[in-house]
């Protein structure tokens, strides 16, 4: 049962967001939605050994590059053949394994200012290797301002290198932040977050890692730990967090509901208190993720079955891959999927397609009157 509403309805918002969700299901139905974010993952090469994610043992990390990696012809080539179909994109986002292990990082990102010199953009990374990560940065700003910065960032000591699989790297990790902190000083533009993965290890650095991203000005990120064939951990058993750990985490995001009453807070809530997704997903539709070897999911976790086809057997064709029947019988299969609700996939739910049940959820009381 879901809550009670927690205040009177609002009914020019209500309004919106039955218009909003209203348009995005008649273009579905005429099959004309277009994306509205894409991923990409540039590779699965990473230089952490994280206890929820085995994706670094799947490749040699070692290797200054791969064959199959796409590349930066490829991706001009993937935004040259698509300018109509990805012609609504908000945000492009680069992720991997570790992103900046590519050395055309740079390179790749300026084939994204040549297609999109105005669009958000990010990339995720563990902060492990402070200065390259920083040229990298100061170089990108140079011809493209509007960068988000997300570093992985699992606590504030010891708990971090527990969560990343190496001794040591917190201070490494920290040292990149720091040093973003006063970069962005120089860039209204640019934009920092941390990305914070709730483990059973973690679970106390909960609040004190949100503090210090509140009085720095970062977007603090809450994951809940997904296990999936994409990151390699269906196996996987300690990630799963026991009911001691959800305990406290919920007295934690009580605490930061009181601050962040965001939908996305509130996601995280609705996780960890085990009430069940209520909304289509529309992975796959209005967002995309590109693996390295341009294999087109609907999100990241996704199982192998969710496959939807490799651009390069499409010639780079968005709109032939996802006319294919596989594509077509993933896309009817992921939008009545429960199995996760990953961030980058529900808050852009819940604020375009689905903006009617993103409105009820803002409005809902997040915990029970007896919790």
């Amino acid at each position: 049962m879901r809550n009670l509403l927690r205040k009177k309805p609002d009914p020019l918002a209500l309004a919106k967001a039955a218009l909003r969700t209203a348009r995005y299901h008649l273009a579905d139905m005429a099959k004309i939605v277009r994306p509205l974010k894409l991923r990409i993952g540039l590779t699965n090469r990473c230089n952490a050994r994280c206890i929820m994610c085995n994706i670094w043992q799947q490749e040699d990390n070692t290797a200054p590059s791969l064959p199959h990696e796409i590349s930066v012809e490829e991706l001009d080539k993937i935004f040259a053949r698509n300018r109509s179909f990805l012609g609504n994109l908000r945000y492009i986002s680069l992720t991997g394994g570790e992103p900046t292990l590519r050395r055309d990082f740079v390179e790749i990102w300026q084939v994204l200012h040549k297609y999109y010199p105005d669009l958000n953009m990010s990339f995720n990374s563990n902060g492990f290797s402070t200065s390259k990560i920083i040229g990298y940065v100061e170089n990108i700003l140079s011809f493209h301002p509007r960068l988000t910065v997300m570093i992985s960032l699992d606590g504030l000591g010891d708990n971090h290198d527990k969560v990343r699989g190496l001794k040591r790297v917190f201070q490494h990790t920290f040292a990149t932040v720091q040093a973003l902190i006063e970069l962005r000083k120089n860039h209204p533009l640019m934009k920092l977050e941390i990305n914070y993965v709730m483990t059973p290890v973690n679970v106390d650095d909960c609040l004190p890692l949100y503090r210090f991203c509140r009085e720095n000005n970062i977007a603090f990120n809450p994951i809940y730990c997904v296990q999936g064939e994409l990151y390699f951990n269906e196996a996987e058993n300690n990630i799963s967090l026991p009911e001691d750990a959800r305990t406290r985490y919920l007295e934690y995001f009580k605490a930061i509901l009181a601050e962040d009453d965001s939908l996305q807070t509130r996601e995280i809530v609705d996780q960890l208190v085990g009430r069940k997704r209520d909304f289509d997903c529309w992975a796959g539709r209005t967002t995309i993720l590109i693996e390295e070897n341009c294999n087109v999911f609907p999100n990241g976790g996704c199982p192998s079955d969710f496959l939807m086809g490799n651009l390069r057997d499409y010639d780079y064709s968005f709109e032939e891959l996802l006319a294919s029947p596989q594509a077509q019988r993933v896309l009817d299969k992921a939008k009545h999927c429960r199995i996760c609700r990953l961030s980058c996939e529900t808050m852009t739910t819940l604020q375009y397609p689905e903006a009617l049940a993103g409105y009820r959820k803002s409005r809902e009381l997040p915990f029970s009157e007896n919790s």
